[in-house]
């Protein structure tokens, strides 16, 4: 395991907070049909790549994939209830307990 540093912990954060953006720039753009949020998904994406980029030289790579993920899973799914008034039914709600069970179980690992 790598040695923690702050700034590759940041940059992960950056990395989850671009996915969020992404996903909610993706919902606007109605299916690319409003262009200008559909780019500004894709810049959000590239910009969360890259920032996913530099957060793996000083976090492995599966605990920094498996935190992106989920938390972007997860904040993606408060963000549509939020923002789009989207619910979660049982299922889905055990499976964001699993997710995050996962998450900390690999972080642990």
């Amino acid at each position: 395991m790598q040695q923690f540093e702050w700034i590759h912990a940041a940059r992960l954060a950056i990395a989850i907070v671009l996915e969020i953006i992404a996903n909610v720039f993706l919902k606007f753009s109605d299916g690319f049909r409003r262009k200008i949020y559909g780019i500004l998904s894709l810049a959000a994406v590239l910009g969360a790549f890259s920032a996913l980029s530099q957060a793996v030289k000083g976090i492995d790579l599966s605990v920094a994939y498996a935190l992106w993920g989920g938390f972007g899973i997860a904040a993606t799914i408060a963000a549509g209830w939020v923002l789009f008034g989207q619910r979660l039914n049982n299922k889905g709600w055990a499976g964001v307990i699993l997710l995050v069970a996962g998450m900390v179980l690999i972080k642990l690992a």
